[in-house]
């Protein structure tokens, strides 16, 4: 399966502690320049910084279609732009985005589109974890917007609404 990143799943589950996720999940990662400079290169110490330095699994590749990128980066932001652009060269199966214009964007372009509480949810139905609200409270924590509708939504899809 091929499967294309953005940075903040990336962010995400580096902040709390399971980034690991992805692979056991999904084998390799994508990810595009602009991801990995976002991630890695952007002059702070951000969560996810050593994973992608580091990672075998998780692949940095060159875009081809810079004008396509520069395109759409009149609507999205750059490492969302070449996210879009490397997952139609590589005709991938699924593109990891949580921002919800990339989103739109994405699905638009006939790709299937999965976020960060979405990742969380097959992880738990792989018994990867034992429960996701530990893990939405901690990205909460670490000011990681969630907005309670897919809060509840999420927490209902793995059987741990209240």
């Amino acid at each position: 399966m091929k499967v294309v990143s953005d940075s903040t799943i990336l962010i995400g589950l580096a902040k709390i502690e399971k980034t690991n996720l992805l692979k056991e999940i999904f084998q390799n990662i994508y990810i595009p320049e602009a991801v990995f400079k976002e991630v890695s290169d952007d002059g702070k110490l951000r969560a996810g910084a050593t994973i992608v330095k580091k990672s075998e699994w998780i692949i940095t590749q060159k875009i081809r279609d810079y004008t396509q990128a520069n395109l759409l980066m009149t609507i999205l932001e750059k490492g969302e732009a070449e996210v879009l652009v490397l997952a139609k060269e590589m005709q991938a199966d699924l593109i990891l985005l949580d921002e919800e214009k990339a989103r739109k964007s994405a699905f638009r372009a006939g790709f299937k589109v999965m976020g960060l509480i979405g990742i969380l949810i097959v992880a738990k139905r792989l018994g990867l974890i034992t429960d996701i609200r530990t893990y939405i409270e901690k990205l909460q924590r670490e000011k990681f917007r969630i907005s309670d509708k897919i809060v509840n939504m999420a927490l209902k899809q793995a059987g741990e609404s209240m």
